[in-house]
């Protein structure tokens, strides 16, 4: 016989099963539903791109003068700091990140000059770079260099539009794809600006070509689209980037380089956002980006900027290379030259823009050294300010990072007005590497036309039909920043290394001269 169960406890079981199974039904109800949800909208996939550009040698921090006084800023060890920092963070949650280099890894420095970019790429390859585009001073060392500097990446160089001239086959791996699922890839295009065919060595690039990057990001970008969002990686001017992203309106963002700008707050062209970064490791750009899985489309979460400043301790192993390295540097050059009663003005917004004390300082020098009548000197060649006070040979080397030659020609005063209707062809904002400082001319910029050209110290006007003895350097003879008609003249090379001869002047105490209306630009 069964046992009998108690009504009064009959009727409680009863309801206790009743609940139970409707708790199950319930259970299995919210549970089916729930993993329709998760099937039909899977949640997003989470990724965070860090980036920074136009780095030049700059792995050491370095002083400038801010509204608040002088402040150190830069330091490649604190950038990595914070690249490990939100790396770490995001590992936690379960987030992507991406760490990318808009060009320019080379020159600027002694450390990158001297040792032609080795710690540069050592530094980039324990922060945990993911890709790089080209900039057009990654062959200032010359083609093998380059090569070998790729080689020894953990990272690919980037770019869809520099090829080789003879078989017009890329140079570079067009992009870069990083699975964030088993169905979605987030694609890296590389661009390089057509100026890296003049900004460097003709020799450098001989053998190389630039395509136009509007096309050809079109071309790599509309293949990658069918796997997930793109984003542009570019080192090119910000026209350039504007025209790519009106044609390739699909992109998810582009993140620029070689203006050495803070778009901030960045720009959108139609839906595509651009950032750039400014300069020498200054900030480290972030944007987040939140992709859905189904439809495989970015949405831009937040995006901005992040000061890199001596708050951030440096991480240590980075640092470490940085110090290694440095020694290695001869000791001459931490040792003072000399002393500068003023600052030489090398800033990049004003070497490239108007006339200033360290173009004129070095032009005459040019001039002086060689009896020429005139002296013209590139702005993009000065690369930053010589300090008052005590000079060392590093910020020689800083201030002018090319070993360039001085070369005499001859010019027509009609040619020599062709010149500097060239170096005017930019506007202030352009902040064009061609423009010219000088020595032995005093003439007048309005707009983009020259006017009222004296020569020498008498102050005669310039007669077209006349022929002037001119210095330059060997890259503006080697048509560099656009110069071409210097190519076919006749030259004297001289032997004379331009940053040697500016060494001996502040060695030996030499005059500076002031800014004094060589040029006068007017609106």
């Amino acid at each position: 016989m069964g046992c009998k169960i108690p009504h009064g406890e009959g009727m409680k079981s009863r309801r206790l099963v009743v609940w139970v199974l409707l708790f199950a039904v319930a259970a299995c109800v919210w549970g089916c539903a729930g993993s329709g949800r998760q099937t039909d909208t899977p949640p997003p996939i989470h990724v965070t791109v860090l980036f920074f550009n136009d780095l030049h040698g700059h792995l050491q921090p370095f002083v400038v003068q801010t509204d608040k006084g002088k402040q150190a800023v830069g330091g490649i060890a604190r950038l990595a700091t914070l690249v490990r920092n939100i790396r770490s963070e995001n590992d936690r949650a379960g987030a992507k990140t991406l760490v990318l280099l808009a060009g320019d890894l080379l020159q600027g420095t002694p450390l990158s000059t001297i040792f032609q970019g080795r710690p540069d790429v050592a530094c980039l390859n324990l922060m945990g770079v993911d890709a790089m585009t080209v900039g057009n001073h990654e062959f200032d060392f010359g083609l093998e260099n380059f090569f070998e500097l790729k080689k020894a990446a953990a990272f690919p160089f980037l770019s869809t539009n520099i090829v080789w001239k003879d078989s017009g086959r890329l140079v570079c791996d067009p992009a870069a794809a990083f699975a964030l699922s088993e169905t979605v890839s987030l694609t890296i295009v590389g661009a390089t600006t057509a100026q890296l065919l003049t900004t460097t060595r003709p020799e450098n690039v001989a053998a190389l070509d630039v395509l136009d990057s509007v096309m050809t990001v079109r071309k790599i970008a509309e293949q990658a689209l069918t796997r997930g969002p793109v984003i542009l990686l570019s080192h090119s001017k910000y026209d350039t980037d504007r025209a790519i992203a009106a044609a390739v309106p699909q992109l998810t963002a582009i993140i620029g380089g070689h203006d050495h700008i803070l778009l901030s707050p960045f720009p959108r062209i139609g839906n595509v956002p651009i950032f750039q970064a400014f300069e020498k490791g200054r900030y480290l750009g972030r944007i987040d980006l939140a992709i859905d899985p189904a439809s495989r489309r970015a949405e831009l979460v937040s995006a901005g900027y992040l000061p890199v400043t001596a708050a951030i301790d440096p991480d240590p192993e980075i640092a470490a290379v940085v110090e290694t390295y440095h020694a290695r540097l001869d000791k001459t050059f931490t040792a003072t030259l000399g002393r500068s009663p003023v600052l030489l003005d090398g800033e990049r917004q004003n070497v490239r823009c108007v006339e200033t004390n360290l173009g004129n300082f070095v032009t005459d020098l040019m001039r002086e050294h060689t009896g020429a009548q005139v002296a013209l000197l590139n702005g993009g060649s000065l690369r930053a300010s010589i300090p008052a006070g005590p000079v060392t040979l590093e910020d020689v080397f800083k201030s002018l990072p090319f070993a360039n030659e001085i070369v005499l020609i001859r010019l027509t005063g009609a040619e020599l007005l062709q010149v500097l209707t060239r170096s005017a062809a930019g506007t202030p904002e352009d902040e064009d590497g061609g423009f010219l400082q000088v020595s032995g001319l005093r003439f007048t910029i309005r707009g983009h036309a020259v006017e009222n050209v004296r020569v020498g110290r008498d102050d005669t006007s310039l007669l077209p039909a006349r022929t002037y003895q001119v210095a330059v350097t060997d890259f503006l003879k080697s048509g560099g920043d656009g110069y071409s008609l210097f190519v076919d003249k006749p030259a004297e090379y001289t032997g004379l290394p331009l940053r040697e001869l500016v060494v001996e002047a502040i060695r030996s105490g030499q005059t500076v001269p002031a800014v004094e209306g060589r040029i006068l630009r007017l609106r």
